[in-house]
């Protein structure tokens, strides 16, 4: 079977598509505190759906904050400076 180009462009494209996915954090925060999250995100300038994204969990009252690496440090002593208690997932 010979490979085309197109055919090799595509599957470069996924796997860098993969390997940047690699790079999330998840953490569960409670449901309370989703609109104080969602400030501090707000006010770091951070894009939704590329640096970050929020999604629900099993357990119920919590939510999944899933994070790029590159902002884990930063979002993570903001949270605690607001006094948000965050689990990783």
């Amino acid at each position: 079977m010979k490979i085309t180009k197109q055919r090799l462009v595509e599957i470069i494209r996924e796997e860098i598509r993969n390997l940047h996915e690699a790079k999330m954090v998840q953490w569960e925060i409670k449901d309370r505190d989703k609109k104080s999250v969602s400030k501090i995100l707000d006010k770091l300038r951070l894009k939704m759906g590329k640096n970050y994204d929020f999604g629900a969990s099993r357990h119920g009252a919590t939510f999944v904050l899933e994070l790029d690496k590159k902002f884990e440090d930063k979002v993570l002593e903001l949270l605690m400076k607001n006094r948000i208690n965050v689990r990783g997932a």
